[in-house]
């Protein structure tokens, strides 16, 4: 899926839900989130059963981590990856140029990053912390799109 095409969709779903929360996205369009515990470095997954869709977090991240797990897990699901268990694992929180672990994390970051003010903060660092999106994902923000 090409770039404009994540953010359009992040934008759509978050307007739709009215927030950028991806906890409450999920809450808005039925989408039931679960906990479990999924060891020590599985963070969460995307899984479709009986044509219900689903996403498990895990009881060992905190709080900051489920909600960009559950945002990464949300574009596997609104991006429409074919693979019926699509994971975050820790070992992957790094920034990757393609594939559907990239779109997973660019939409992550458009959907967390929609309708707000960038320039309400004074650094980068400062945006991504408010917005809840970790540092590691910062490669994905389109800086020149946000700041016009």
């Amino acid at each position: 899926m090409l770039r404009e095409r994540i953010k359009r969709k992040a934008h759509k779903i978050a307007h739709s839900a009215g927030t950028n929360d991806p906890i409450k996205i999920c809450e808005a369009k039925h989408i039931p989130v679960y906990y479990d515990d999924l060891g020590k470095q599985i963070m969460a997954y995307h899984t479709v059963i009986k044509r219900i869709p689903a996403i498990v977090l895990s009881t060992r991240n905190s709080e900051f981590e489920n909600n960009y797990s559950c945002g990464h897990e949300l574009g596997h699901h609104f991006c429409r990856h074919a693979g019926n268990t699509e994971c975050l694992n820790r070992n992957n929180l790094r920034f990757s140029t393609m594939g559907n672990e990239a779109e997973a994390n660019e939409f992550m970051v458009d959907l967390m990053l929609d309708g707000v003010n960038p320039h309400d903060y004074e650094t980068k660092g400062q945006l991504l912390d408010a917005c809840r999106i970790p540092h590691w994902a910062e490669k994905y923000v389109v800086w020149k799109d946000l700041i016009k």
